[in-house]
């Protein structure tokens, strides 16, 4: 059986995803798929010598091109491999890959997994603070999430370097106490940022922040 795993890197990057190659079966084939913006640290990538290990740079900027190369490689991968004989992980919190994995799954046997496998491992129960802190953390890489989403969907025209400054001052300003204080915090710093467009960007990012804060 060929195992692989197709890394939408840019996508688990803005959800905070780490990238652990603990639990991955020896000699899969891990291939991290990348913008012509991004570059992998090398402290994300495995120090194991039974993973084959591969890097798909220079990928065009742009709202799903790396969706659209994934997708290629796995059709391509349909095409080499028998159905039984190969595992195609798609890593990634982008759900639209379900969507393909479904119409391509009398070719391949094929799934979506939002992080890289891990061992499972007993562990002490967290304390009450610790859950209330991880699950804060959960919403906030979603709140994220929806905002780039929408940044890519209703600001194709607006640099993309400005679409970062805005999860940036959104990531920051999530810490305040009550949903009134971070949006006005939010809002007072792109308006500073950005004073012709903020107001764009501000109801771009209003719905995300309120359903944060439910």
């Amino acid at each position: 059986m060929e195992t692989y795993y197709l890394i939408d890197y840019e996508n688990i990057k803005i959800a905070g995803v780490k990238l652990s190659y603990t639990g991955i079966p020896k000699n899969s084939n891990v291939i991290v798929f990348l913008t012509s913006r991004d570059t992998l640290a090398e402290s994300e990538k495995p120090k194991r010598a039974d993973i084959n290990f591969q890097i798909f740079d220079n990928i065009p900027e742009g709202r799903e091109f790396v969706d659209k190369y994934i997708s290629a490689y796995m059709g391509y991968l349909a095409g080499v491999y028998d159905k039984d004989t190969l595992k195609v992980n798609i890593v990634s919190r982008n759900k639209s890959y379900d969507n393909i994995i479904t119409f391509m799954s009398d070719l391949v046997n094929a799934e979506r997994k939002e992080q890289l496998a891990e061992k499972a491992q007993k562990k002490a129960a967290p304390k009450a603070a610790d859950k209330v802190k991880r699950t804060d953390e959960g919403k906030a890489s979603k709140c994220l999430l929806e905002i780039e989403e929408a940044l890519y969907e209703y600001g194709s025209d607006i640099p993309r370097k400005n679409f970062d400054v805005v999860l940036t001052i959104v990531k920051e300003s999530l810490n305040g106490k009550n949903k009134k204080t971070v949006l006005s915090d939010i809002k007072e710093k792109l308006y500073r940022k950005f004073p012709y467009i903020g107001e764009f960007y501000m109801e771009v990012v209003t719905p995300a922040v309120d359903d944060f804060f439910k």
